[in-house]
């Protein structure tokens, strides 16, 4: 029998070649060409599996009747052995994923019985799921629950001896599974769960805790160690800080004190390690000694230079930076060192005077709070200090309305005047209408401040005989001939045989009286106060050193202090520069001044009449108070009114006596500071 043979090309050889006796019968042959560009695919027919020559002739011959397309028979080939291997692939992607599936939810206890197997494997995966997400404590607290009811009840074994150690038949779904399934469906080891039977059998259905709990570790500070650190640092404080008069705007806690900006944490830091050198007691690190600060005492920081109000300050620090020769930098700080010098002592004298006032109060067992006559208790050192608050305005609501800010409400100014031995703030509330001058004016001049100081000598100081007194260098208040023949005053007619009146350093001059007023204020700025009582009420609630006190009804008269007293004494030459003075009943009628601490006292007699002309002239005329203007109240009643309650209406902007047009009492200006 001839062999066929056929010319392909090469884009078929491989596929060609792939044909193998199984699918054709027969036996494929490779033989090259003469040319190079052709071949010779010879096709043996191989030996057909048939039954009598007969029949295999007869399958040779159909076969060669037969016209053989290989190119279809190569395309129909590779075309059902891509589909082939497809379906097997196609089908094997669910198969996979059910398994998969079904091996991630699907747990092996590890026992003969396969406990586990007969639970659906969905309510397993989600019962290990939802332990996952307990807390370690919540985790335990079931299992402890759930070894608390799988206890056997009996004491004792099926052997009818003793039980020795508590058994526990563990249950799902009703069904009793192994100690391993147990683990697998709860998600806990085999010495996790020991330690929990362990700690049900000993104390019970209890939370474990752990064992350091509540135990103090080695290292660990004692009290005594944390407190020096907190005790250095107040004591630190009280000699070098300067305390603020409130907290800044929008924080609540105590106010700041202030460290000077020189110091640093790690300085106070070796002054108080310094200090436990001899004391024995264990003095801490600087990483502790910086965190037992900022968490037992967050209100000391140290300030910075924008903190400093002092214009001499500032100046000293400019010329230091702009100075461009060495011996112009070196002046200026010599000059800058020696107003910080003198600065701090005259806070120093100041701490002094109130701790001595303190100590003097202590130590007397005669002080009562009766009245009595003046210049009648044998006390010398009580210390005083007095200042002008920022006014207060009317109506005031924690919920401030936003055109408020725009108009002139009612005003009250706040004098207040701090015995620091007791401590007790008496605080004046002065309305606008009750003020020395008409719609508020005159309410800081010499007159006022000289009949509420003398007021207060007279219901609620000590009627000691000496005293110390602190204020600022304000001109129109405090530093002028007024208060100073004031005091004059007293002395010679026998309401004190000694007064000291100190004068703090511009920029310098917070003191106890400040806080007092930054406690009031913190109060003041989160209540509703519509009326000069429920301002009372804000005021004697800030704090227990805060006393109220209206001037209506109080006993309080304005004099003419000015007038009166300038017909019996002439001023201080050079007041400005001086910052001590001292009044003495056996120098009537002489005033001692010096301008520093350093400095001796010089005398300077200011009283140009005698002492009994003085005595005879008595006390200084009374002052009415004019009260609020017609245009003032037209304003109150048309601007101010509507924002204020109903039931406090006719209180605080009462309607006007007499009619003033609405243009008039909306260009009413508002009330002077």
């Amino acid at each position: 029998m001839s062999i066929p043979t056929f010319t392909v090309d090469a884009s078929l050889r491989e596929a060609l070649t792939e044909l193998d006796r199984e699918f054709l019968g027969i036996e494929v042959e490779i033989a090259e060409s003469s040319d190079d560009s052709d071949r010779e695919l010879s096709l043996e027919l191989s030996e057909l599996s048939s039954s009598s020559d007969e029949d295999g002739d007869d399958r040779e011959d159909h076969f060669l009747d037969e016209s053989l397309d290989v190119d279809a028979v190569a395309a129909s080939y590779l075309g059902e052995e891509s589909a082939q291997a497809a379906e097997p692939a196609q089908a094997a992607e669910p198969a996979l994923a059910e398994a998969a599936a079904a091996e991630e939810i699907t747990v092996n206890c590890g026992c003969s019985k396969k406990c586990l197997d007969k639970f659906d494997a969905e309510d397993v995966r989600l019962l290990q799921l939802n332990i996952a997400e307990m807390e370690k404590g919540e985790k335990e607290l079931v299992i402890l629950g759930l070894l608390e009811s799988s206890k056997y009840s009996t004491d004792t074994t099926t052997h009818g001896k003793k039980r020795k150690k508590q058994w526990h038949r563990y249950t799902y779904q009703g069904e009793e599974v192994c100690a391993g399934g147990f683990r697998l469906l709860y998600n806990i080891g085999s010495k996790q769960l020991k330690n929990l039977k362990k700690h049900l059998e000993e104390n019970g259905l209890v939370p474990r805790t752990h064992g350091n709990v509540g135990r103090k570790p080695k290292h660990a500070l004692s009290y005594d160690t944390v407190s020096a650190v907190v005790q250095f640092l107040k004591t630190y404080t009280e000699r070098f800080g300067i305390p603020q008069p409130a907290p800044t705007r929008g924080r609540a806690g105590a106010p700041p004190t202030y460290l000077p900006a020189s110091s640093t944490v790690k300085s106070i830091h070796k002054c108080y390690v310094t200090s436990l050198e001899e004391s024995g007691i264990r003095a801490v690190g600087y990483h502790t000694f910086r965190s037992v600060w900022l968490d037992c005492l967050p209100n000391i920081q140290i300030m910075t230079p924008r903190t400093d109000v002092c214009s001499r300050c500032e100046n000293f620090r400019r010329r230091i930076q702009e100075a461009r020769t060495e011996p112009e930098k070196s002046a200026a700080c010599d000059e800058f060192k020696q107003h910080l010098d003198a600065t701090q002592a005259e806070r120093d004298y100041y701490r002094q005077a109130t701790l001595q006032a303190r100590a003097e109060l202590d130590a007397c067992t005669t002080i009562q709070q009766q009245l009595s006559q003046p210049c009648s208790r044998d006390l010398h050192h009580p210390h005083y200090t007095f200042d002008f608050a920022q006014n207060v305005a009317l109506p005031q609501s924690a919920r401030q309305e936003g055109p408020l800010y725009f108009k002139a409400p009612r005003k009250v100014q706040i004098f207040g005047v701090n015995n620091e031995a007791v401590p007790q703030q008496v605080n004046y509330l002065i309305d606008e209408s009750d003020t020395i001058g008409q719609d508020g004016k005159s309410s800081h001049g010499p007159n006022a401040v000289a009949s509420m100081l003398h007021h207060f000598f007279s219901f609620y100081g000590l009627h000691e005989k000496g005293c110390l007194l602190h204020c600022d260098n304000c001109a129109g208040q405090n530093k002028n001939r007024t208060i100073v023949a004031y005091f004059c005053w007293r002395v010679i007619m026998g309401l004190h045989d000694r007064i000291e009146l100190s004068f703090m350093l511009t920029g310098h001059t917070r003191c106890l009286v400040d806080g007092c007023f930054g406690l009031l204020k913190q109060k003041f700025r989160r209540s509703d106060c519509y009326t000069m009582g429920q301002l009372v009420a804000v005021v004697n609630e800030s704090a227990s050193c805060n006393k109220a006190q209206l001037i209506p009804g109080s006993g309080l008269e304005w004099r003419a202090w000015d007038t009166f007293l300038a017909q019996h004494f002439k001023p201080v030459k050079g007041i400005r520069k001086v910052q001590h003075m001292v009044f003495d009943a056996a120098k009537p009628g002489i005033v001692s001044v010096k301008a520093s601490l350093e400095d001796t006292y010089s005398d300077v007699e200011v009283l140009t009449t005698s002492k009994d002309a003085l005595v005879a002239a008595g006390m200084p005329p009374v002052l009415q108070a004019p009260g609020l203007s017609e245009q003032r109240q037209q304003y109150l009643y048309n601007q101010i009114r509507p924002h204020v309650p109903d039931q406090f209406q006719d209180e605080l902007c009462p309607k006007p006596a007499v009619h003033v047009s609405a243009s008039a009492a909306t260009s009413a200006s508002p009330v002077e500071e």
